[in-house]
C-alpha cells in the first residue's frame, strides 16, 4: 500500500506531560483508518498533528514524502485543497449563518465558482442531510447533532481526497448516524482516504481497513484491521475487547477475542 503519512518520532506536550509519546506510524493511501483506544489516550491529537493543525514539540510529519511542517505556501495550500477536517465539536463560526460556515471553504479553495455554483454545492450537501431549512440560521440556534452534521458536510463540500474525522458519530440520532455512515461509505468506495477517530464498534466493524491503538499516547499496534483483531498481545486485545463489547453484530475473530 502506497504510504500516504509518515510519523517520526513525534512528541507532543501539554505542561510537560506527554499527550503522545514518541509515536512513529505510517498510515496508507486510499484506506480507512481507525485510531482507538480509551478515552485521553492521544487520539483526537494524534488526528490534528496528522492533518497540520496541532505542531508536535518533537518530531517530524511526512505527507506523500513532503515534510507538512517545511513546504511551500503553494504546497501547502494544495493539501490544504485536497482535505478536509469534521472536528469533534464542530467548530463552526458562531457569528455567520450555516450558509456561510458552508461556502467559506468554497470560496477560499474556489475562487472561480459563481454565487449559483456556491449555493448548489450548499443546497446539495444540506438536502443530503435534511437541514435544507436551517441554511440561514446560526449555528447556536441548531441541536448539537446538527451542528456536528454541519461540520461533516463542509469537511467534504470540496470533494476531498483525504477526509479526517473526529467521532463522527457522536452526539447524533440514528436517522442522522445512518446518513455519516452512507456518507463515508460512499467516501470509501470513490477511495478517498478516510482517516478517523471513534471507538463505534459498528464503524470499526464495517469501516476499517487499517487500525491504530492508542494507550496513555503510546502507540500499542498498527496494522491492517484483520491482522490488529487476531493478535495475541494481551494490551492489544484489552483494547479490543473494551471497544466491541457493546457491539451488536460480530465477525468470527471479534467474537473469539470477546469469548477469551
Amino acid at each position: 500500500m502506497e504510504t500516504l503519512f509518515e510519523l517520526k518520532n513525534i512528541f507532543l506536550y501539554s505542561n510537560d506531560f506527554p499527550i503522545l509519546n514518541n509515536i512513529s506510524l505510517s498510515i496508507p493511501a486510499a484506506c480507512s483508518t481507525v485510531i482507538t483506544g480509551h478515552s485521553g489516550c492521544g487520539k483526537s491529537t494524534l488526528l490534528k498533528v496528522l492533518a497540520g493543525i496541532m505542531l508536535p514539540d518533537a518530531g517530524e510529519v511526512f505527507y506523500l514524502n513532503s515534510n507538512l511542517h517545511t513546504m511551500s505556501e503553494k504546497q501547502t495550500h494544495e493539501f490544504k485543497k485536497i482535505n478536509g477536517f469534521a472536528f469533534q465539536d464542530s467548530a463552526l463560526w458562531a457569528n455567520k449563518n450555516i450558509f456561510e460556515n458552508l461556502s467559506l471553504p468554497l470560496h477560499f479553495h474556489f475562487p472561480e465558482l459563481s454565487k449559483q455554483e456556491i449555493l448548489s454545492k450548499v443546497q446539495k450537501v444540506l438536502t443530503f442531510v435534511n437541514l435544507m431549512d436551517s441554511m440561514y440560521l446560526r449555528p447556536a440556534e441548531l441541536s448539537i447533532g446538527e451542528r456536528k452534521l454541519v461540520s461533516m458536510m463542509r469537511a467534504v463540500i470540496c470533494d476531498p481526497t483525504i477526509v479526517f474525522m473526529d467521532d463522527p458519530t457522536t452526539t447524533i440520532d440514528q436517522e442522522m448516524r445512518k446518513k455519516i455512515l452512507t456518507l463515508m461509505k460512499n467516501l470509501k468506495h470513490n477511495r478517498a482516504s478516510l482517516v478517523m477517530v471513534t471507538n463505534d464498534p459498528e464503524i470499526i466493524a464495517s469501516m476499517c481497513d487499517y487500525l491504530v491503538l492508542l494507550k496513555q499516547g503510546m502507540l500499542i499496534a498498527a496494522g491492517p484491521f484483520e491482522e490488529i483483531k487476531k493478535s495475541q498481545n494481551e494490551e492489544v486485545r484489552a483494547i479490543l475487547s473494551s471497544v466491541f463489547e457493546n457491539a451488536n453484530t460480530f465477525d468470527q475473530d471479534i467474537l473469539d477475542l470477546l469469548n477469551q
